[in-house]
């Protein structure tokens, strides 16, 4: 019985030193494409796997059969893998999810003493070139809030001001979201992800 109240109160620990927008906090092990991630837990919640297929939320990246696509995916990869971030899920989707069974997040980077960095990894994606906005106003978030102040975007899960935050440097100043390119979807575009219709999950393909 100690060893579980240990256990538990290690994970609230992680949790409240994190800062307020985290759900779930996990290490990236493998990059799908700009804006897809495998991600292993490391915190439990009912809505995820151990180890779990990630989209960024409000966003979209060139897919991977394309040379723009290969080169927002070594990007990611570049940032990303085998880094801790903190997820920050959907809540107004069932579980989480988007239709190809994926979590729908917003991400955080970490520091060695899990503090989040902002701003989010959504933003850097687009601030890099290597994905768009595709604002989808039927989840929770307002990426409009990624260029702000960021207590703008992290008080609206928080009861108070986060004090466990760092900046990274700066990809551009506030940004004007009129002028921000917004990706047309393809539908005779290939996804590097396949729905399985059997068991609606998600088999992941690298490439």
């Amino acid at each position: 019985m100690k060893w579980i109240l240990a256990l538990l109160l290690t994970i609230a620990i992680i949790k409240s030193v994190a800062g307020a927008p985290d759900e779930v906090i996990g290490r990236v092990v493998s990059v799908i494409s700009g804006d897809s991630l495998g991600i292993e837990m490391k915190t439990s919640d009912p809505r995820v796997n151990h180890i779990d297929s990630v989209k960024l939320a409000d966003i979209e990246a060139p897919s991977t059969l394309t040379p723009v696509g290969k080169d927002a995916r070594k990007y990611a990869d570049s940032i990303l893998k085998n880094k801790t971030v903190s997820l920050d899920i959907d809540d107004n989707k069932s579980g989480g999810r988007n239709e190809w069974n994926q979590l729908l997040c917003v991400i955080y980077l970490m520091t060695s003493d899990n503090r989040l960095i902002w701003p989010p990894v959504n933003r850097i994606m687009v601030d890099s070139g290597h994905a768009v906005l595709n604002d989808d106003k039927s989840n929770e978030f307002n990426a409009s809030t990624w260029w702000k102040d960021p207590t703008v975007s992290l008080e609206s899960k928080a009861k108070s001001k986060p004090k466990n935050l760092v900046s990274a440097p700066p990809a551009s100043p506030e940004k004007d979201l009129s002028s921000t390119n917004v990706l047309e979807k393809d539908p005779h575009s290939t996804s590097v992800l396949e729905k399985n219709p059997t068991s609606g999950g998600v088999n992941i393909r690298y490439r």
